[in-house]
């Protein structure tokens, strides 16, 4: 494409108002604008084309010699294409020079050859239906592809009219400078284009500025993590853009020796980079393929839209008048108090916090997998919660819903809480107020408590003894995870601190928090491994002796308590911390995914002396918060100076409740359920998707022709909530006012 290369006439330095050179001849400014890009929009167009090759499902199944990946390359038709435009293009190069038409036919001859093979690969079947299906086949991939690079081209453009227009304002002096900065601004943009690629090949979840700023700040936290998911072709994804951007900066220094010329010159250049910034301001067209649809919008537009600061929303508005009105916020605990009743039964309290645990691959929710026999036999004999969910996919988090009772925070906001808090404790939880009736409380886990704001969090919730990876471990102990040592090492511990309480006869409450089950799913080396049956994928057999693990930890430390004789009179609660994504969804993290993989978690509690909930089945949608309300009517404490938004689980479900759901990273991710009917709402502008649970549990057929009030209606509820969450968390009574004065937002 011709765009714009410069031959006029350039005015004398002299007389020139704008940037002036001494050169007869040289580049406009757009036209130097589209040679500083082209290694942008060369590496965004690689970029998509494998991610939308991948969403379609077309991936070299197991073979990655380098045949197996040349028969993945050559099913994807719009390669095929390209190979054949180049095919036709040296032909003509080599031996028709003169006659240029002769490449288009040559590419033609060529593309019906593909096509003529397919047919021979199907016996039996006509030609021309063969042909027929080749053709669709075909069609729909390039109008995917196409459609999904759209939007990138149109960034290209708007990049490109950026550049020109700094190029032509650029003052002589520093035509030079400009030049070099705007090739580091494209080395820059290409390694954001790299970072995308290799996280969603990660995760499977698009990036977003937000996932982005939190990596960077929390880059030694994080660490682990990437180690775990590195691979040769994320590092080249992550680093072939920067490679191309820095080869053809080098290639083309030469341009920083050529002049700028401001004289007429060809407006293609600068027509195509006007047009296709204003196009972006239309709608991205469908792709018409449900699983590439999440590609449809730009990798650039997408990072640019989520760094624009939020400005004030109504939700936000709407909370805070809701505030100034009553004086406190919805949801509070900063006096709540357990008060003994006639029939308070002082009952020790065991919450296990299982890590990874999600439902559909428990025993406890799937009978026909043996993962987890043995607490599906507690199950059996005590409480099971049928449809039990998390509030946020994040380990933290869950320690808040359950022992906190309030809603979440996501990882961020987190931070600025858990520093607050520590100056100005406000929110009062389970182990507190327990411990203020006279309990032991003790928080145990195999992990290494310095991930994030985990220790703060942890240090708010008040437990007398806190043991972690750094007291539990010996030297030599295995690291099954990058997170911390095998769970059995906390089994001993565990037994001989609650040995203590019942020798000096004192009710105790200790939360656990295993470890084995996170991801990377790795088992210690002591554990013999299970085959599981016709499971064919070695991350969900992986998966599989994480849970059986977990579950013969669970046992050990039952046959313990047993030993103790205090099964009688404790309440055992056994739930996940949350699900885990392993590619349902082309996800393959839970952390910012709000699919039922990775929100839905088994629930059990056993109280043999509590007859009542023997065998007992919890219907309806619950949600982590209940655990809290649970434990004191279970022990039959009357909770005081505290609204709690959670519901006993002993309570009939509660038809028009609304469950709400957020990602761990701010800003990413809002879900809402209310029965079956259930909305996710991403925040990077991406359509919202509805599905209906009752009759597709696995959410793979989005609900279609939604009315757009229905989705407003639930949009609005989502980040209304979201504010109240927040107000709740970060509100605070003021300590130089009366009990009745109205409390201080955040």
């Amino acid at each position: 494409m011709s765009i714009g290369h410069s031959g006029a006439h350039v005015r004398p330095a002299s007389t020139r108002g704008g940037p002036s050179n001494t050169a007869a001849q040289g580049l406009g400014p757009w036209t130097l604008a589209w040679l500083l890009v082209m290694p942008l929009a060369a590496w965004l167009a690689f970029a998509k084309t494998i991610l939308v090759m991948n969403g379609l499902n077309w991936a070299p199944k197991g073979d990655v010699s380098l045949l197996g990946i040349a028969s993945w390359l050559a099913w994807f038709q719009p390669l095929r294409f390209l190979a054949a435009l180049f095919v036709g293009w040296c032909i003509q190069r080599w031996f028709f020079k003169r006659q240029r038409w002769v490449m288009l036919p040559v590419a033609l001859v060529l593309m019906l050859g593909f096509a003529f093979v397919y047919t021979l690969r199907q016996p039996g079947t006509g030609v021309l239906p063969v042909f027929a299906r080749w053709a669709g086949i075909a069609a729909a991939q390039t109008w995917a592809l196409v459609v999904c690079l759209w939007r990138d081209a149109l960034s290209i453009a708007a990049t490109v009219m950026v550049f020109g227009i700094v190029i032509r304002l650029a003052p002589r002096k520093v035509e030079a400078t400009t030049i070099i900065l705007l090739q580091f601004v494209v080395i820059v943009l290409c390694a954001l284009v790299g970072v995308d690629l290799a996280y969603q090949f990660a995760t499977g979840q698009p990036a977003n500025t937000m996932v982005l700023q939190f990596a960077l700040r929390n880059a030694q936290d994080m660490m682990p993590l990437v180690k775990s998911e590195v691979t040769l072709f994320r590092v080249l994804g992550l680093m072939g853009g920067v490679v191309l951007a820095l080869a053809l900066a080098w290639r083309r220094r030469a341009l920083l020796r050529q002049p700028v010329s401001t004289g007429p010159q060809a407006l293609v250049g600068v027509a195509v980079a006007l047009v296709g910034t204003l196009a972006l301001l239309f709608p991205a067209p469908s792709p018409a393929v449900p699983q590439v649809q999440r590609y449809a919008e730009g990798t650039l537009v997408n990072l640019a839209r989520t760094a624009m600061p939020s400005v004030v929303s109504e939700a936000e508005v709407t909370v805070n008048k809701e505030f100034r009105r009553t004086g406190r916020p919805p949801w509070h605990s900063a006096g709540m108090t357990f008060k003994a009743t006639d029939t308070t039964h002082r009952r020790n309290v065991v919450i296990v916090m299982l890590e990874s645990i999600r439902a559909q691959s428990s025993t406890v929710n799937a009978p026909r997998l043996p993962t987890m026999p043995f607490l599906k036999q507690l199950a059996d004999e005590g409480l099971m919660v049928e449809d039990m969910s998390v509030v946020i996919p994040r380990t933290s988090a869950a320690w808040m819903a359950v022992l906190d009772g309030q809603y979440p925070l996501a990882n961020q906001a987190t931070a600025r809480w858990a520093a607050i808090n520590e100056k100005h404790p406000h929110v009062r939880s389970l182990p507190s107020a327990l411990r203020e009736a006279g309990y032991a409380t003790s928080f145990v886990t195999s992990t290494d408590l310095s991930f994030l704001s985990d220790p703060q969090v942890i240090q708010s919730l008040g437990f007398e003894q806190v043991q972690a990876e750094a007291e539990l471990a010996r030297p030599g102990d295995e690291r099954p995870t990058y997170f911390g040592i095998a769970d059995e090492k906390m089994v001993d511990p565990i037994l001989a601190w609650t040995a203590t309480q019942v020798q000096a006869k004192r009710p105790f409450m200790t939360a656990i928090m295993t470890n084995v089950g996170h991801h990377d799913f790795r088992t210690p080396s002591t554990w013999k491994k299970i085959d599981f049956k016709g499971v064919d994928n070695p991350s969900l057999q992986d998966y599989y002796n994480c849970l059986a693990y977990i579950d013969s930890v669970l046992k050990q430390l039952m046959d313990g308590y047993g030993k103790l004789g205090i099964l009688d009179d404790t309440v055992f609660v056994f739930l996940g911390d949350h699900g885990v994504m392993l590619g349902e969804h082309d996800t393959r993290q839970s952390f910012n995914s709000l699919y039922e993989e990775g929100l839905r978690i088994p629930t059990v509690i056993y109280a043999p002396g509590i007859p009542a909930i023997k065998g007992a089945r919890v219907k309806g949608a619950r949600q982590q918060i209940d655990i809290a309300p649970t434990i004191a009517q279970l022990l039959e404490y009357q909770v005081e100076g505290a609204r709690l938004p959670g519901q006993s689980l002993l309570a009939p479900a509660d038809v028009n409740r609304d469950l709400y759901f957020t990602s761990s990273i701010d800003g990413s991710m809002l879900a809402t359920r209310r029965g079956t009917r259930k909305y996710l709402y991403p925040m990077d502008g991406s359509p919202m998707e509805v599905f209906d649970l009752d009759k597709d549990p696995v959410e793979a057929n989005p609900v279609k022709n939604v009315q757009e009030d229905e989705l407003a209606q639930a949009r609005r509820r989502m980040l209304e909530w979201q504010e109240r969450a927040m107000l709740s968390m970060f509100a605070r009574p003021d300590p130089s006012a009366g009990p009745e004065a109205p409390w201080r937002d955040r």
